[in-house]
């Protein structure tokens, strides 16, 4: 474990003295969950990232699902700590956001946290921080084999430091393009209405009839 973190750290520091960055992907499955080729296979499809108004500084920013009955997860995932980062596929201005697809083995899953975290480097050491809800909360979903569902936009709001949020939004006709680019033989997608108020209020839909006056620029 000591041997793969000195890799990672020595990556990164040549990264840095480059001057360049390291994509890294928006999803993370476990080997249990993930189906192996000719499998069947459901996606789970959406966005996360920092929202612009009183936008979440955390640089690693994690939506938090497993399945039902196990400890066996998955995280939608963006990252940005000036080396590593997930892709910017949607940004505007200093905000952006990350669309993940996810590849999962049909079956219950469920959304059951997040998290945030930093690590701070300064004249007097490294430190770190993290947050993740107060309270966990379990937001259900059955995914079918051959079926890929949309569950939403999800940007990160702080009102204090110890106080944030997402709010969830539909975003599928702005998404599904940039994940059918990822990957290619995705399903026709469809949106999956979740519970989220059983998720009050770590995550709050935009209200109804919301308009935002904001125009997402996509990039590859």
């Amino acid at each position: 474990m000591k041997h793969n973190s000195f890799h990672v750290s020595l990556l990164a520091l040549m990264a840095l003295l480059a001057g360049c960055t390291i994509t890294e992907s928006s999803s993370w499955v476990s080997q249990p969950l993930s189906p192996e080729q000719g499998q069947p296979t459901a996606y789970l499809v959406g966005a996360v990232g920092p929202d612009e108004l009183m936008p979440a500084t955390a640089q690693n920013q994690r939506l938090l699902f497993r399945q039902r009955g196990s400890e066996q997860g998955a995280a939608a995932i963006w990252i940005d700590n000036g080396i590593r980062q997930t892709p910017k596929d949607i940004q505007k201005g200093s905000a952006s956001a990350s669309v993940f697809v996810m590849p999962l083995k049909p079956g219950d899953y469920e959304l059951y946290d997040f998290q945030f975290f930093s690590i701070t480097s300064t004249g007097y050491g490294t430190y770190s921080s993290s947050l993740q809800a107060r309270e966990k909360f379990v937001v259900p979903m059955r995914l079918e084999a051959g079926k890929a569902y949309y569950i939403g936009e999800y940007r990160s709001r702080c009102l204090t430091s110890s106080a944030c949020l997402f709010i969830q939004r539909d975003r599928m006709a702005r998404d599904e393009s940039i994940a059918r680019a990822r990957v290619t033989h995705l399903p026709d997608l469809q949106y999956l209405p979740l519970q989220l108020e059983r998720a009050k209020p770590f995550i709050l839909p935009e209200p109804a009839g919301t308009q935002t006056q904001t125009k997402d620029r996509s990039s590859q």
